[in-house]
């Protein structure tokens, strides 16, 4: 007997493919998935909200490494979708560093555009992955999204 298909809901069917275009690196094509006054949080770093942070945010990450998300487990309840994922990031300095991140996300959706995202990570792994500092320095508690910075 074959499996039978998935069938997903109007937000996780979005949320999926919001997901598949960070593969693509075009932030513009990203944020058309954002609702206004939306906020974006990768756990631990500072929350962005509103287009303009997240647009900063998302332009800094890409500046450092590309990023393939696949995505394991979604569902939902309500407005709310939630992931779990492994983001490989790939260093923009060294593309054949490839860092299998895992990653839990939560989705706040509305009127189908994402509300709320909160992304639940080991920072750790990225950094160490990576070889570029990626916490919260006093510039990013400033305003500047991403320390872009080679490690020591």
């Amino acid at each position: 007997m074959s499996p039978m298909p998935i069938a997903y809901n109007d937000d996780e069917a979005m949320v999926l493919e919001f997901l598949d275009h960070w593969e693509s690196g075009n932030v513009d094509v990203l944020l058309r998935y954002f609702a206004q006054g939306a906020s974006y949080i990768d756990m631990p770093l500072p929350p962005r909200h509103g287009m303009d942070q997240i647009r900063a945010y998302l332009d800094s990450v890409f500046s450092a490494f590309a990023v393939r998300i696949e995505t394991l487990s979604i569902a939902s309840r309500d407005r709310i979708i939630f992931t779990e994922r492994v983001d490989y990031l790939r260093s923009n300095a060294d593309p054949s560093i490839v860092v299998p991140l895992p990653v839990t996300g939560v989705m706040e959706v509305r009127d189908g555009k994402i509300l709320a995202w909160r992304d639940y990570l080991d920072l750790r792994t990225a950094e160490e992955g990576l070889g570029i500092p990626i916490r919260p320095t006093d510039a990013a508690l400033t305003g500047i999204p991403l320390n872009q910075g080679r490690a020591a």
